[in-house]
């Protein structure tokens, strides 16, 4: 196998993987556009959009990746140095950059998942805390903290539906980005293919052209479910906020009711305290 055809074996690898990412972002996202529905999760709130989840797997893929080149570059550098060191400290110190590596992979890995799991700056956490104090009587500093929630996730959601500028999303430009990797893949197929003459290398040739039409596919597929996701989304947030302004308006109303009969015992009061002095 000459060099370019590693090379290009090298390419439709990473592209065989992008293309795999991609298929699990069309099923994800499909499946978001598919279950919108206003949902009351007990326990822990829970993210309500399962491709949010899914891009936690190549996240947490990455940062292990990340660890094991660093743990490789370490290795090589403690056998070249020819110091000769001895088999006990080189035992001793590979076990220790893998624990390393296992700590940090493990606390990356729960940290990715902890944040992908946990939404609590929402229309249905700030809701459900809300009907906790329903029917009770709430100070207007406790008023004024959640309305001041409610502004902050308002412009998270605004800022997280924009249907005017989609393709300015950052999720939909890397999956436009995409068909980049699969021209790749052509232009490495074709020079290896030229520089190595032969009936099997200009079928792969012109197979290699499937690449980017798949990874066009994908990425126009990605963004029209997440569009179709995203409108459905922005209605049930639409009555999940309908519901928290009911609620503070309960609240709002309650917190200024005069309590009844608190003239009456401040006068009383008043009255004993006058005549009290002399």
């Amino acid at each position: 196998m000459t060099v370019a055809w590693a090379v290009a074996g090298i390419v439709a690898g990473a592209w065989l993987l992008i293309a795999l990412l991609q298929l699990g972002d069309v099923a994800t996202v499909f499946l978001d556009s598919r279950t919108a529905r206003d949902r009351d999760v007990p326990g822990r709130i829970a993210r309500e959009r399962t491709n949010e989840l899914f891009w936690v797997i190549p996240l947490g893929a990455i940062v292990a990746l990340g660890v094991g080149v660093g743990i490789d570059q370490v290795g090589r550098s403690l056998f070249d140095t020819g110091t000769g060191l001895r088999q006990d400290v080189v035992e001793t110190g590979t076990l220790f950059l893998l624990g390393l590596a296992v700590l940090v992979v493990g606390i990356a890995t729960l940290a990715l998942a902890a944040t992908a799991a946990t939404d609590h700056i929402s229309y249905s956490a700030l809701r459900r805390e809300l009907r906790e104090f329903e029917g009770e009587r709430i100070t207007p500093k406790q008023l004024a903290d959640f309305r001041r929630r409610l502004v902050r996730i308002d412009a998270r959601t605004r800022s997280r539906l924009r249907p005017t500028r989609v393709l300015l999303q950052t999720s939909n430009v890397l999956r436009l980005c995409s068909v980049l990797v699969g021209l790749l893949v052509v232009a490495t197929t074709w020079i290896a293919a030229s520089t190595n003459p032969s009936a099997r290398g200009e079928s792969l040739a012109w197979l290699s052209i499937v690449a980017p039409i798949l990874n066009a596919l994908f990425g126009a597929l990605a963004i029209r479910f997440g569009i179709t996701a995203d409108a459905a989304w922005r209605r049930v947030y639409a009555r999940q906020r309908v519901d928290i302004l009911k609620l503070l308006e309960g609240f709002d109303r309650a917190t200024r009711k005069k309590v009844a009969g608190l003239g009456d015992r401040v006068a009383r009061a008043l009255k004993i305290l006058g005549e009290q002095q002399p």
